[in-house]
């Protein structure tokens, strides 16, 4: 670095770009983001494209080091058609290798696979081996990703190769972790452990401290999973320390929880929930939510295994609201998307009315001129000018008709989810309001105004994207969709609610609520999804409960029947999904009993406050069932 400025141009590009990630790589964003700008200096005339790239490249990999997978994505995708065609093959190696990641990271699998083989090509014709363990790592971290154990693990092997080959040590411990995760993939634990094993001995014998340190911690996660407490703790307490002297937080989170984890095993829950506590305390300053909401689950299926199932149902919650808090940001995201766009396509609507008014204010001055010139001409004239007349009637006509004609597509897609055609959720709070200003609303007592309301979730739906991709995702959700239009009937509101949720209000009485979700529990499950060549196997859950609520026909407003079905649903997913959790009816003082319910549906119906039915959909083709202890209500259903 105290020689690159008085490099040629070239030289200081690639000692920059270096530098800069390896600042990225260590926390030194400032310094990082420094490099990146001196580079990205000048006006966009002056600046080399390549300098452009190489600071993009920085960034990408400042953005990587913060977890936003998106804006690295965004920079890498620039910096490599930057690079197209410099010709400098180092930029376009870490331009593809950066892309290659964020696109794996953000779920694009097929972007992911291209930029990683072309960055292994581009290692491969520079002979640099260091770069092809690199690039053979990463691709075995997205076939293991994707369920590709046999690809996976010719990747892991070949990343060990040359990382032998470069003798880089931190290279060969990835590569060995690599394959310690594929071996668990493949359920072959001995070499799962060996594995993983030989990666914290190369990283002893290589004095590297943040590999051991990651080593340790997967050699814990092994232990624990295999319920050796003692050596889990023993592992995770060295990670702790080597974790702390490095100064790296996530790290000593990770090996924390770990240890909390294995002391849960071992019976020590004051001291094992504290070091859980303290992981959750640390994930929650770094405001990372998807890592709070895994370690919330491992931590409550501990809590399971110790007998603490107040405090599992506890830590169940809190992931459930955690990933309800991800799913909406990602709404909210994706609202904001679409209200900019909608706003755009507004503008350009106005623009585009304007210039009609404008094209018809100039016809009618044009009309007015040519009526000023029949009065000027002969009697003879007036059959032409009717003529004409006519013919702008009738176009007039024609443009009125094409307008109401797109008035009614607008109005269509306004109302529909693009996806599945369905209602969508705007349409289902539009008719929520006219019912509130209509005097027909749930709670009526009018045989015409009774309806269930069911909602429904497709179960596993987040395996079947991270196994085969959104797009097949995407089909699965169209081929529910049409199983449940042909279920229900032409008068049932089916709505697409919000990612793989449906919801479902039927016109019924209420000693038919139950037919209509075990109804629907077999047209989903009974049958396979085909795609392509996929074959999908797909279940629902589902909560449930007639409007107005029996057997005093208890008046609920739409906010309140959401709530206690979306309790309802949540209950049918942690008793073992493809399952139906039903609101038959309240008991004892009805206003008490509703309230119960709201507060804790699962309790009110152990407490005898109100009944629940539960329907058991049809067993997929190879699968076996697993039951919970009991649906009765003084033994509560387990999540499987």
């Amino acid at each position: 670095m105290p020689r690159a400025d008085a490099a040629p141009a070239a030289e200081r590009r690639i000692v920059y770009a270096l530098y800069g990630q390896a600042m990225a790589l260590t926390g030194k964003v400032a310094e990082a983001e420094d490099l990146a700008g001196r580079l990205d200096g000048g006006t966009p005339r002056t600046r080399d494209p390549a300098d452009r790239a190489a600071a993009l490249v920085i960034r990408a990999a400042i953005e990587s080091s913060f977890g936003e997978a998106s804006k690295s994505l965004a920079h890498a995708q620039l910096a490599r058609d930057l690079v197209a065609g410099s010709g400098d093959p180092h930029l376009h190696y870490w331009a593809a290798m950066a892309l290659g990641i964020a696109a794996r990271t953000r779920g694009r699998p097929e972007d992911a696979m291209a930029n990683l083989h072309d960055a292994l090509s581009l290692a491969e014709a520079a002979d640099n081996p260091f770069r092809r363990s690199s690039a053979f790592y990463q691709l075995s971290v997205l076939q293991r990703e994707l369920r590709n154990a046999p690809e996976a693990l010719a990747a892991s092997l070949a990343a060990y190769r040359f990382a032998e080959a470069a003798k880089c040590a931190y290279a060969m411990v990835n590569a060995r972790m690599a394959e310690s995760a594929v071996m668990e993939l493949l359920d072959r634990p001995a070499r799962e452990l060996a594995a993983m094993q030989e990666a914290l001995a190369i990283a002893r014998s290589s004095r590297s401290t943040t590999a051991e340190a990651k080593a340790l911690i997967n050699l814990a996660d092994i232990r624990l999973r295999r319920k050796e407490f003692s050596e889990a703790a023993n592992l995770s307490r060295r990670a702790s320390s080597l974790a702390q002297s490095l100064g790296d937080s996530g790290l000593a989170a990770t090996s924390k929880a770990n240890l909390g984890f294995a002391l849960l095993g071992l019976g020590r829950a004051a001291e094992g929930k504290r070091y859980a506590d303290e992981a959750m305390a640390e994930y929650e300053r770094a405001g990372a939510i998807t890592e709070i909401a895994e370690l919330a689950g491992e931590y409550g299926r501990s809590l399971e295994q110790y007998g603490d199932f107040r405090g599992a149902l506890a830590m169940f919650h809190r992931e459930r609201k955690l990933h309800d808090e991800i799913a909406l940001q990602a709404r909210q995201r994706i609202l904001l998307e679409v209200q900019e766009k909608y706003e755009s396509e507004k503008a350009r609507r106005e623009i585009d009315l304007l210039n009609r008014e404008n094209d018809l204010k100039t016809a009618a001055i044009a009309n007015q001129t040519l009526v000023q010139r029949i009065w000027w001409l002969l009697a003879a004239l007036f059959a032409l000018s009717f003529v004409v007349v006519a013919v702008l009637y009738r176009k007039l006509r024609a443009s009125n008709k094409l307008l109401a004609h797109k008035n009614v597509e607008l109005s269509f897609q306004s109302s529909r989810d693009p996806l599945t055609a369905l209602y969508n959720r705007r349409y289902f709070q539009n008719f929520i309001d006219a019912e509130i200003g209509s005097p027909a609303r749930p709670g009526r007592e009018d045989h015409d105004t009774a309806r269930a309301l069911l909602l429904i979730d497709l179960d596993h739906f987040k395996e079947t994207n991270d196994r085969f991709g959104h797009a097949l995702g995407d089909a699965v959700l169209v081929a529910v969709a049409e199983r449940l239009r042909s279920t229900l009937r032409e008068t049932d509101m089916v709505v697409r609610w919000g990612g793989e949720e449906f919801l479902v209000l039927a016109k019924t009485a209420p000693d038919r609520v139950d037919e209509i979700a075990a109804r629907i529990l077999r047209a989903v499950a009974a049958e396979p999804i085909v795609l392509n060549d996929k074959v999908i196997r797909a279940t629902v859950s589902i909560g449930y409960a007639p409007l107005p609520l029996p057997p005093a026909r208890t008046p609920l407003s739409w906010d309140r029947a959401i709530g206690l079905v979306d309790m309802a649903l949540y209950m049918a997913k942690v008793n073992g999904r493809n399952r139906a959790y039903g609101i038959q009816r309240l008991k004892g003082d009805g206003d008490a009993s509703l309230a119960a319910a709201e507060r804790d549906l699962e309790r009110a119906w152990k407490d005898g406050l109100v009944d629940l039915d539960v329907h058991y959909g049809p067993l997929p083709s190879s699968v076996v069932r697993l039951e919970p202890r009991d649906a009765r209500p003084d033994a509560p259903a387990r999540a499987s």
